[in-house]
């Protein structure tokens, strides 16, 4: 069975194409969306309207969450609020839109793994509703305080997106109190896939980085994840796009322009 994995959009159907070019060129045979349809870009109502046709099983991520109005913002996300304002109002004018995004599971489970937007170790206990509290980053202190919830964890495999830095963490079975140092940390090089064989021994937590960006390591690429259960082997792409058309029209939004987040998102895009 080959999983396609990949999530974080965020409105950029540019990215979301190529992506879905890959997976067709790979011929996977079940695809997964990590989340964040929406977001950050002025586009949510167009790459909304393509996921909800393609029908693919979709986790809620915490802008597509934000934008339905289940919860609020950390107060110090003032971009990130500006930026879920507008697609708000975006999608208020597409019929069954939010009803969508709120629809959206927290996680999918299926034999061997899991998919959620974040982590597994922070969704709201069952009958709770999540908050922005649910969807941290995975920086070393938040994967220290998982690492025991981890090692006994049912599924071998997680698949997150959220960080938008794509790597692959491997935690051995064998260690009986698992410390973060005890970790292997597999990351993608700029110009090329990575894949991992994996270790029967072993478990792996998989963020898959983002498809549309913001790029927090620097990269305009869509990135996505293909899982090969047959061969064992997990893959990480970096999927190249024309970014000339995106880079002009986020130019021209007057008032998504001026965020410094898409300000220095623009730059990575190019003169």
């Amino acid at each position: 069975m080959r999983t396609f994995l990949f999530g974080d959009i965020h409105g950029n159907g540019y990215a979301l194409e190529a992506c879905l070019k890959q997976r067709k060129e790979l011929k996977a045979d079940e695809v997964y969306c990590l989340g964040d349809l929406v977001g950050w870009l002025p586009f949510g109502d167009r790459t909304l309207t393509r996921m909800r046709a393609l029908g693919f099983p979709t986790v809620a991520g915490n802008h597509d969450l934000l934008v339905g109005g289940l919860f609020i913002d950390h107060p110090g996300q003032i971009d990130r609020m500006q930026a879920t304002a507008y697609n708000a109002g975006l999608l208020a004018a597409l019929p069954g839109a939010m009803e969508y995004l709120l629809n959206l599971p927290l996680m999918l489970e299926k034999e061997d793994f899991v998919v959620v937007h974040h982590s597994p170790f922070h969704l709201p206990q069952p009958g709770e509703p999540p908050t922005i509290k649910c969807f941290g980053y995975l920086d070393d202190a938040a994967l220290a305080g998982c690492l025991e919830a981890w090692r006994s964890y049912p599924k071998r495999l997680i698949f997150s997106g959220h960080d938008h830095m794509p790597a692959v963490y491997e935690l051995p079975d064998e260690i009986e109190s698992p410390q973060i140092e005890d970790l292997h940390v597999y990351r993608p090089t700029p110009d090329r896939p990575l894949t991992i064989k994996l270790d029967p021994q072993s478990r792996y937590w998989i963020k898959a980085g983002s498809v549309g960006g913001p790029y927090r390591d620097g990269l305009p690429v869509a990135n996505a994840v293909l899982y090969d259960s047959n061969a064992g082997t997990i893959t990480l792409f970096r999927i190249t796009y024309q970014a000339d058309q995106l880079r002009n029209e986020l130019a021209s939004n007057l008032f998504i322009r001026n965020l410094p987040t898409i300000q220095n998102y623009l730059k990575l895009l190019g003169p």
